[in-house]
């Protein structure tokens, strides 16, 4: 059994510039560097925007209750009309004329709840009864899933592979981008495609330089809060009382990577330096520093050298007090280091990431929970033709299949 109702608070982050649009041109030219949300920063039309007018879950219930047959013992079965709920109680009744829930707690017993929706209708987070939460984490233009997390809120999870900074759907959409849960927009010349974990790309850290992402720290209380619309009326000649205008604030927008203070976190990445991976037992000369304020943690590669690749993992609790959070990957020699599937979330989490094609999204890797892929390769014909495992001791090919067609 599930209840539905409209659900407002995952209104995506559609933007558009304010300055220099062409109504009649086939697409939006803006020739401003200024953009807004429609939704958050101007009043706007919720039916348009999708805030109101689509219906999505938000609990799955579960009827316990012993069954009128429950003595084992019985000689004889009818399995035609055995099994029946004994005392059921419907989960629906009419009340006034109308038909409205009326749960006996008792009996109906609610075993899921969703609480976040991208602009694209996509599950994005839920949680059970105990309060635990999962997330998954979308992609390509909200396309393909990139993640998904155990015991994780969508705001406390983050995961990069750094693929899909060239996949458009369309031409007219790109003007003024939706924010991604983590951005590396800015070192867009830094994404590489020589050199790749998983995937196409990586990141490419010149020696000597640092790659730094800031993030703000949120508390939890604040995101429970549901968003409000606020209806402005107006009176004129005939009536008063008339729908003027409709807004909302900012936390009707979903929230991008803002991890909770005082939680214990698990960082994850992979590296790999130029030179000769064949004559070095370890790199040396890459790290990655996770700071706030006056307190830092450094991170360094630990393990085998897999396929030129190295792997990081580390542990760091976010201070009671800090209100930001700096993520910095460096290279610290005279050594270019790429870095690739970046992982952050909560240490009693679960999170699997996956890597597609940029132009066919097929499957390319996936992930597991200690950021080890299995990898996948395909021919000509889009034919899964190789199933790779990647382990301590370096790549192994699973499973290999050809087939052919008599031409």
């Amino acid at each position: 059994m599930k209840l539905i109702k409209p659900i407002f608070i995952t209104a995506g982050v559609l933007l558009l510039g304010l300055q220099g649009l062409q109504a009649q041109a086939p697409c939006d030219t803006i020739t401003g560097t200024i953009c807004k949300s429609i939704i958050a920063d101007t009043v706007f039309n919720p039916y348009v925007t999708g805030v109101l007018g689509n219906w999505r879950a938000n609990k799955s219930y579960t009827y316990y209750a012993r069954r009128t047959e429950q003595d084992p013992t019985t000689a004889t079965t009818n399995i035609r009309r055995d099994g029946t709920f004994k005392d059921f109680t419907a989960f629906w009744a009419f009340q006034s004329n109308k038909l409205g829930s009326q749960i006996d707690t008792g009996r109906w017993v609610w075993n899921s709840e969703l609480t976040l929706f991208n602009r694209k209708g996509f599950e994005v987070e839920n949680r059970d009864p105990l309060g635990r939460y999962n997330a998954g984490l979308y992609g390509y233009n909200l396309t393909m899933p990139v993640a998904v997390v155990q015991n994780s809120r969508y705001r406390e999870s983050a995961y990069e592979g750094f693929e899909d900074y060239v996949f458009t759907t369309q031409l007219c959409d790109t003007a003024c981008a939706a924010k991604r849960h983590i951005d590396y927009s800015d070192w867009l010349s830094s994404i590489d495609t020589t050199q790749s974990h998983t995937g196409l790309r990586s990141l490419r850290v010149a020696g000597g330089e640092a790659v730094v992402l800031s993030f703000e720290l949120q508390g939890t209380a604040q995101d429970d809060q549901m968003p409000k619309l606020n209806f402005v009326t107006k009176a004129i000649d005939c009536a008063s009382g008339v729908l003027d205008n409709i807004s909302t604030g900012k936390d009707i927008l979903l929230p991008v990577f803002k991890p909770v203070p005082g939680k214990r976190m698990l960082i994850s990445a992979w590296v790999k330096e130029t030179g000769d991976a064949t004559l070095r037992a370890n790199y040396t000369e890459n790290r990655i520093r996770v700071v706030f304020g006056n307190t830092a943690f450094t991170f360094h590669v630990s393990g085998n050298i897999i396929e030129g690749w190295q792997r990081y993992e580390g542990v760091f609790t976010i201070p009671d007090t800090a209100t930001r959070i700096d993520i910095s990957l460096e290279a610290t020699g005279a050594n270019t280091a790429y870095f690739d599937d970046l992982r952050v979330h909560p240490f009693n989490a679960n999170m699997k990431s996956f890597a597609f094609h940029p132009v066919n999204l097929r499957l390319m890797a996936e992930l597991d929970e200690n950021n080890y892929a299995t990898l996948y390769e395909y021919d000509d014909d889009g034919t899964l033709i190789r199933l790779k495992k990647e382990t301590q001791r370096g790549v192994k090919t699973i499973k290999e299949t050809r087939s052919a067609l008599v031409k």
